[in-house]
């Protein structure tokens, strides 16, 4: 395995997670990303540097790094920045450009158990009461497979992208609020979107309504919620989702649900 070791500075620490998450992924191919450390036994090849971050210009005057090739993430790159992407990052474009560089095999031949031990079993209801069965392509269109996750936990956010990461769903926009979710609804368009019945700013329905009736139709809805299936799940169904799944969500039954998108 050819491993590329990656120095960083700066970034949120939902954006270092996400990022670690990917890193983590890559173990499975041919070359492998891991964070630089001081006890690393290569020197980092690749410099990612947030540029919003005060660390920035102190590391970038550091003439150990010269040499280094510089991805910079924001405004105001510097003249010898190898790739510049826009804030807030996309780590999957990231990741594709560092692909091209090493050679490193699709992103659909990364794949990683992220799963963690839940207890409670989920009862996962589809359009055709078939929980074995995929569900239909339909409305948007193959090539825009775009996910939206809304739930006001940061780590129940956190572990969905995780695991749509292992079903090869990279593009995951983020939202606490339903009032963040109406916002991104407006300006993107979705494959897949997750609702969870815990929103404190809205009537998490009310929502799902929304995303109901968006147009172009979104192809897939799911529910997250507290309550078990027997309670919400046939609201759900009446409300245009194809899944309810109450938490905590299993591990296992997501993954095979996911690998039907």
């Amino acid at each position: 395995m050819k491993r590329i070791f990656v120095k960083y500075f700066g970034f949120s620490e939902a954006e270092r997670h996400a990022l670690d998450t990917l890193f983590r992924l890559s173990e499975t191919g041919e070359t492998a990303y891991s964070p630089w450390m001081p006890a690393s036994p290569e020197a980092p090849a690749v410099l990612l540097v947030d540029g919003d971050s005060w660390e920035a210009a102190l590391e970038l005057a550091n003439p150990v790094h010269d040499g280094i090739r510089l991805v910079w993430v924001g405004e105001g790159a510097p003249p010898e920045a190898w790739r510049v992407f826009a804030a807030p990052v996309r780590w999957s474009v990231v990741i594709e450009a560092l692909d091209a560089e090493f050679s490193l095999p699709t992103a659909a031949a990364l794949s990683l158990d992220l799963d963690l031990a839940h207890e409670q079993d989920m009862d996962v209801l589809l359009d055709d009461e078939d929980d074995t069965a995929p569900m239909a392509l339909e409305g948007a269109p193959a090539t825009t497979r775009r996910v939206l996750v809304v739930d006001a936990g940061r780590d129940a956010r956190l572990y969905l992208r995780a695991k749509l990461a292992t079903a090869g769903l990279y593009e995951v926009d983020e939202a606490a609020s339903g009032a963040d979710a109406l916002a991104l609804l407006a300006r993107h368009t979705y494959h897949l979107v997750t609702v969870d019945l815990g929103l404190t700013d809205m009537d998490s329905w009310q929502l799902v309504k929304v995303v109901d009736g968006t147009r172009p139709a979104i192809a897939h809805l799911f529910i997250t919620g507290a309550e078990p299936a027997w309670r919400r799940g046939l609201q759900a169904r009446f409300s245009g989702a194809q899944v309810y799944l109450p938490k905590p969500l299993d591990p296992e039954k997501l993954q095979a649900l996911l690998q039907t998108l």
